[in-house]
């Protein structure tokens, strides 16, 4: 599908769609429970349903009520735990990267499959942990990926600076395998925020998990089940709030976000104090809880993305408006994303006029202000189509945008929402 925008002069008031990274944790937990769940969830993404398919084809029932999930979990269902299940995870990394520890905790064989770049995605070091204590997995890079074993409580260490989802995925896995473990963290931690997230989704469904004070020691009591609350809510999504804010920064006119708060463990909430000093306007309403992001002068800053890495596509469009360089540190893990995401960030910003720099852990943009008219691929990256339409505020004519389906992974609905703000976009399937 492509993309034309022909304008976009963004203004108004749009509701936050729901956390993608909240709704895969709570659907595993779901599905890992005692008793059913209702998952109350507005987004239908790829990935999410993605997630829903795998654990549906573990034994879990799963009815989608448009606006709410309900799921029996595997131990209550009519079908049980199925063995030798083929678990389709899409193109989502999340979903392969924690239902691989937790099929090892189940002790059942089974087999991950996946599409697009998923299976040139690293499950190093998370994959020698697992051989280590005792699981036989079939070759890494090889899909489906077979697994064969069954995990038991004990000690455990993994690097910290890889993927938080690689911790996320063993501490659900210790969760649901009976005795005491602990999970000790190397290296520099990253994305500490999402590690934060699965902590409060296992705290909710009454794990007993304690963490050292400078969060490099977990010690889980596992249990045969998790005891779920009966129903829970997917929060708002930061990660994908942050388009619309970056378009109150950049654009002419003030972008409200409604039904958002800065209570959150989300590390992307952080998108505020960046724009902010960026030179953005912000005005935070806890009560009302929302949130409008106004135009004002930008200066460009140094930015450190070890803990934000999903924000630098779009920081860069704000950055590539400000005045002066911006340069992004400690951004190497992006080139193991949905794409290259250093590269085909780089590549978005030259299609666009924009001086910038690839280096092999940052960028270095310098600002211009104004982006000339664009054809811009989205490489397959749903991160880097967003961030190219909202650069649209500021380019002189029309900017295309190739490969703009990759929405659907997080934001089916992005371009909808585009126009009801008032963008201007043309979408034309592919022959």
């Amino acid at each position: 599908m492509k993309a034309l925008i022909h304008s976009a002069d963004l203004k108004g008031m749009i509701p936050a769609i729901a956390s993608k990274s909240f709704a895969h944790r709570l659907l595993i937990a779901s599905a890992l429970a005692d008793q059913p769940t209702g998952v109350h969830c507005s987004l239908r993404s790829e990935d999410i349903l993605a997630t829903v398919r795998v654990l549906k084809a573990l034994g879990a029932e799963i009815v989608d009520h448009s606006d709410r999930f309900d799921v029996t979990p595997i131990t209550m269902s009519a079908r049980g735990l199925q063995t030798n299940a083929l678990l389709d995870c899409g193109e989502s990394g999340t979903t392969a990267r924690f239902i691989l520890p937790i099929i090892a905790a189940l002790g059942h064989e089974g087999a991950l499959t996946g599409h697009g770049r998923l299976p040139q995605r690293p499950l190093s070091p998370l994959y020698e942990v697992l051989v280590d204590h005792g699981l036989k997995l079939s070759p890494q890079g090889t899909f489906p990926l077979t697994v064969k074993g069954q995990l038991v409580a004990g000690d455990y260490a993994i690097a910290g600076n890889v993927s938080s989802q690689f911790v996320g995925g063993l501490l659900f896995a210790l969760s649901i395998t009976e005795g005491c473990s602990t999970l000790t963290l190397t290296e520099t931690i990253e994305s500490a925020p999402y590690i934060r997230m699965t902590l409060d989704v296992l705290r909710l469904f009454g794990v007993d998990v304690t963490v050292s004070d400078d969060e490099r020691v977990y010690r889980i009591v596992g249990q045969k089940t998790l005891k779920s609350p009966c129903t829970v809510t997917v929060e708002a999504d930061w990660s994908n709030a942050a388009f619309w804010l970056a378009a109150g920064a950049i654009g002419t006119k003030p972008v409200t976000l409604l039904g958002i708060t800065s209570q959150s463990s989300q590390g992307d909430r952080a998108v505020i104090e960046i724009l902010s000093c960026l030179g953005a306007h912000i005005d935070q309403n806890p009560v009302a809880r929302t949130i409008t992001v106004s135009p004002a002068p930008l200066k460009g800053q140094v930015i450190d993305a070890a803990q934000i890495p999903d924000l630098v596509p779009i920081l860069s469009i704000v950055a590539a408006c400000a005045d002066g360089t911006t340069t992004f540190v400690n951004a190497g893990r992006l080139r193991i994303k949905e794409s290259d995401r250093l590269e085909t960030t780089g590549d978005m910003l030259r299609a666009l006029g924009v001086e910038v720099e690839v280096l092999p852990e940052g960028l270095v943009v310098y600002g211009r202000g104004q982006f000339t008219s664009a054809t811009i691929s989205g490489a397959n990256d749903h991160r880097i189509v967003m961030s190219a339409a909202i650069a649209a505020l500021r380019t002189k004519g029309d900017v295309t945008i190739e490969g703009a389906q990759a929405v659907r992974k997080s934001y089916p609905y992005f371009f909808e929402d585009f126009s009801c703000l008032g963008g201007q976009v043309t979408l034309e399937q592919d022959a």
